[in-house]
């Protein structure tokens, strides 16, 4: 198995919070042809192609709709949260050991969207080689995004650029779009697929709804939004 490399301040793992996670697992088994493991004491289940870790399913600790969760990796999840304190954002949840894996915590901007934190252990994060399945990257949707870029500044160190990447420290690690409304702000979690209009039939076929937010951008049968996006 190849291990992950990311680096500091890039999303480096996602998981699914979900009532039903049997149901999801199966959806998005189906949809990507994922390998998921049955379910550990804690109800998460690990979802992998060609070997490599993909991505998680677990329990839902929010109230619905349920959403992907984005973690950006961390050398040191204290500091991170310190920063985030100081720029305004409020910690939902704090550090939590995930066994010998790592170390998460949830943290929220003025802006809304929630992020959350790993530093790793044992689990350094999802596959970076590329392939049907496999995260193609992460879109922040927001309809305040002065204020998001400004959080996401202090905080992270991140810059969001009128091109609509985000860049941090020369390195583009998301993209971000305006939305129409202030409330829906999310990200946007992408997936690779050999062929998006085969893919999107595919989903629909599953149960999945389509979006006002473009053709490749849907919702899936628990109500959680996703994208298909090109190999390459």
């Amino acid at each position: 198995m190849t291990s992950p490399d990311h680096a500091v301040g890039s999303a480096c793992w996602f998981d699914l919070g979900v009532a039903d996670i049997d149901a999801a697992a199966a959806f998005y088994r189906d949809l990507f042809g994922w390998v998921v493991t049955e379910s550990d004491q804690a109800g998460y289940r690990l979802a992998s192609s060609n070997g490599q870790l993909i991505a998680g399913f677990g329990p839902a600790e929010d109230p619905p709709p349920p959403y992907w969760t984005v973690y950006l990796r961390t050398a040191d999840i204290s500091a991170s949260l310190r920063d985030v304190a100081a720029a305004g954002g409020t910690v939902l949840v704090p550090p939590t050991a995930a066994g010998d894996a790592g170390t998460s915590a949830t943290v929220c901007g003025p802006a809304g969207a929630p992020l959350s934190f790993w530093q790793p252990s044992s689990h350094l994060g999802t596959a970076t080689t590329g392939g049907h399945g496999t995260v193609s990257g992460v879109r922040l949707c927001t309809g305040s995004p002065d204020k998001a870029g400004a959080f996401l500044g202090a905080a992270l160190g991140w810059r969001m650029c009128p091109d609509g990447t985000i860049d941090h420290h020369g390195r583009t690690v998301a993209t971000w779009a305006r939305t129409s409304s202030v409330d829906l702000a999310h990200w946007l979690v992408r997936f690779r697929v050999t062929d998006p209009v085969a893919s999107r039939r595919r989903a629909l076929e599953l149960g999945a709804c389509p979006t006002d937010e473009g053709p490749d951008i849907l919702l899936d049968p628990a109500g959680a939004v996703f994208g298909l996006a090109p190999l390459g």
